[in-house]
């Protein structure tokens, strides 16, 4: 039988994983039946916990906030692509995170990754976008009539005027190239962000695939991971 404090503790990890904000209505965490209840911008929630140690969420929709059935295909999308980040993308960064869209956006290294959830196929669809690169101008583009004169070299036989020979500098080279010491499959790495260690699979350069006992394969940005 789990202990009230059990109970509270089971109860605040579950409000943590709510994807609406919430103010709280009733605070009974300390009863020995510990229970809250909160109030978000559509729903009235109550927690409370079985000796078990399963929370039991009961909700009612608040007045013009949609009907219950649609919450739940909302949830049942947001839960959906959650796992699929846990699974796929654990660590990347979340620029946008949307309930009521039923998205998530992260962005990569190189790219920008849209998930959303697919009802019909119950399966996430994942829209990618490329990062806009900064590319340095080489030359700059002026207007012919904005070019100095070339100068006059004077005659004193009224030959003439001989005009002075200009030659173009070349474009100075670019190395594009970024240079990484190559991480060996096997290599431990910890990711900075939710600090689990993994076994590097593949080094492709700004993106490397690591293995997680958990999770299996997954991809992430070299500069989240460092060497163990």
């Amino acid at each position: 039988m789990l202990s009230p404090s059990g109970k509270r503790n089971k109860i605040a990890n579950y409000m943590d994983s709510l994807p609406e904000e919430f103010e709280v209505v009733e605070d009974l965490l300390g009863e020995s039946e510990p229970s809250i209840k909160l109030a978000t911008k559509s729903r009235i929630i109550t927690l409370s916990c079985d000796d078990k140690g399963k929370v039991i969420e009961e909700f009612t929709m608040k007045d013009d906030s949609g009907n219950k059935d649609e919450f739940l295909k909302k949830q049942e999308a947001y839960d959906a692509i959650i796992h699929y980040y846990n699974d796929y993308y654990t660590g990347a960064k979340v620029t946008k995170s949307s309930f009521e869209e039923g998205t998530l956006t992260i962005e990569l290294e190189n790219r920008i990754v849209t998930l959303s959830y697919d009802a019909k196929t119950q399966s996430i669809e994942e829209k990618d976008k490329a990062k806009k690169s900064k590319k340095t101008k080489a030359f700059e583009q002026i207007n012919i009539f904005d070019l100095p004169k070339d100068p006059v070299v004077p005659n004193k036989k009224n030959e003439p005027a001989i005009t002075e020979e200009k030659t173009a500098k070349p474009a100075p080279k670019i190395n594009l190239k970024s240079d990484y010491n190559k991480w060996n499959e096997g290599l431990m790495v910890r990711n900075i962000f939710n600090n689990k260690e993994y076994k590097v699979k593949r080094d492709e350069g700004n993106i490397i695939e690591v293995f997680d006992n958990e999770h299996g394969y997954l991809i992430m940005a070299r500069a989240d991971l460092v060497i163990l």
